[in-house]
């Protein structure tokens, strides 16, 4: 096998992944469900400050719940897996509403940077998908058992070594680790501070703006 070949098959796969997740859950179910939503009569009893808010947050938890389902049959995928990818869904929202005219471009870069990183440099699986190559493997894959049934003939340093399970997520990747809520945060304390709130206040008044033109 040639490292450059596959490393370059990867890259479009996670192009790819990138492109259509951003573009449906981002662009179609949070973007497009916002206006939606405020064309439902029972939005129009409230004032438009306050339903464009409703919408918004309803939005994101229905796109932030698909997301995680959508990875409900991933290999090595468990409750905790699917908590931290609705987490993700919601940073992944802010990303929407913060860049400049509520471009995806931002989140298309922030997914494709996430999954290069976990796959190709820390050397772990990308929602249970394990890469063909890594450029760097910061962390080693776990061998196949869990650590509630460490067998007996494992020394101390493999035992050592699937303990850090938690960490990094075991098969599933990073986003199964206890650390990945943390990363999340991060993130969107660096694109809030990058981007500051003034484009989210943009985004947000051209909400209110649709909901007080549907209403006249």
């Amino acid at each position: 096998e040639v490292f450059w070949i596959n490393f370059g098959w990867d890259v479009l796969f996670h192009l790819g992944v990138s492109f259509n997740e951003e573009v449906m859950l981002r662009g179609w179910m949070f973007t497009l469900g916002c206006h939606g939503l405020l064309t439902f009569e029972q939005f129009r009893s409230y004032h438009p400050s306050t339903a464009a808010n409703i919408a918004i947050t309803s939005s994101i938890l229905l796109q932030s719940t698909l997301f995680a389902f959508l990875h409900i049959s991933s290999p090595g995928s468990s409750a905790i897996s699917l908590l931290n990818l609705f987490l993700g869904g919601i940073a992944a929202s802010l990303n929407v509403m913060v860049a400049p005219g509520g471009s995806l471009w931002l989140g298309m870069g922030w997914h494709f940077g996430w999954n290069i990183s976990m796959g190709h440099v820390l050397g772990r699986s990308t929602s249970g998908i394990p890469m063909s190559c890594k450029v760097v493997s910061v962390i080693p894959r776990p061998i196949a058992v869990s650590s509630s049934s460490l067998p007996s003939s494992l020394d101390e340093k493999e035992k050592k070594r699937i303990s850090y399970e938690k960490y990094h997520g075991g098969t599933f990747g990073p986003e199964q680790g206890v650390l990945a809520p943390l990363a999340y945060l991060l993130g969107m304390v660096m694109v809030v501070w990058l981007y500051g709130w003034e484009h989210f206040v943009e985004w947000r008044e051209r909400l209110v703006m649709i909901d007080v033109t549907q209403s006249n």
